[in-house]
């Protein structure tokens, strides 16, 4: 680690590229961070980074990912804000029900819901000690409220984990005051899960023709924009507990 003076810690799934990617760069641009990315392949970044090996569809591995980090007691002394992003989610399958993969219907869910709920678990363990505030922000969809064509895994494990987040509020409200819970949709974002849809049929997926006009149109958020928003409104503390926000109606 480069210097002791980190206020910041931030755990980021998913910072192979895109949203993840972007929100590691970001958060390190603040200068007082210390970024861990758990991603499914080496990520090296320059500065307070630590890259762990994590594959969230084996979700056995996870307490282990949080055993690994690299944060010596006398940073983890002065920190006044430590932060856990779940950002790492998963599209596939994308078919009607009856047309699914079996497995990738059971991986959608473990990857989309239950890795973030046991990520809030470990994160919890791991960080109760440490002084000031503790913020856990799931990145969730407008498929968690509205149904598509094609996405029943994706938007049922997306509805999951907003009534996760809403749950776990309510319970770290009584247990520990110090630990926030919240949701953030993002908004279209041009990432390669985007690049995914407008490769879909309409057989598979009915809206593709709405996605392809969002890219033929320059309609879609950057990750970097998506991660200057997304890390300004935490680190300036916006963002409440048990909250479900909306990216796009959050800036300025």
């Amino acid at each position: 680690m480069d210097s002791p003076s980190v206020e910041h810690l931030f755990i980021i799934t998913g910072t192979t590229r895109g949203i993840g990617r972007a929100l590691a760069d970001q958060a390190l641009a603040l200068g007082d961070s210390f970024v861990v990315g758990f991603s499914r392949v080496d990520v090296f970044l320059e500065g307070n980074y630590q890259n762990i090996h994590v594959d969230l569809n084996a979700i056995e591995t996870i307490g282990a990912a949080f055993d690994a980090i690299g944060l010596d007691s006398e940073i983890a002394g002065g920190l006044k804000k430590t932060v856990l992003i779940n950002n790492a989610g998963v599209l596939d399958p994308i078919a009607p029900i009856i047309d699914c993969d079996t497995e990738a219907l059971a991986g959608n869910i473990r990857v989309n819901l239950t890795a973030p709920m046991l990520l809030a678990h470990h994160f919890y363990r791991f960080s109760k000690a440490f002084p000031g505030k503790k913020c856990i922000v799931n990145i969730t969809s407008g498929a968690s409220k509205s149904p598509y064509f094609g996405w029943s895994a994706y938007g049922a494990a997306k509805a999951g984990l907003d009534m996760a987040t809403r749950s776990m509020a309510l319970e770290f409200s009584r247990i520990d005051p110090a630990f926030h819970v919240c949701a953030v949709a993002p908004g279209t974002v041009d990432t390669d899960m985007q690049a995914q849809i407008r490769k879909c049929t309409p057989e598979q997926f009915e809206r593709v023709d709405k996605f392809m006009d969002l890219k033929a149109n320059s309609a879609l958020s950057t990750p970097r924009q998506t991660a200057v928003d997304l890390v300004r409104l935490i680190v300036e503390g916006r963002l409440e507990n048990g909250g479900r926000y909306d990216l796009r109606e959050m800036k300025g």
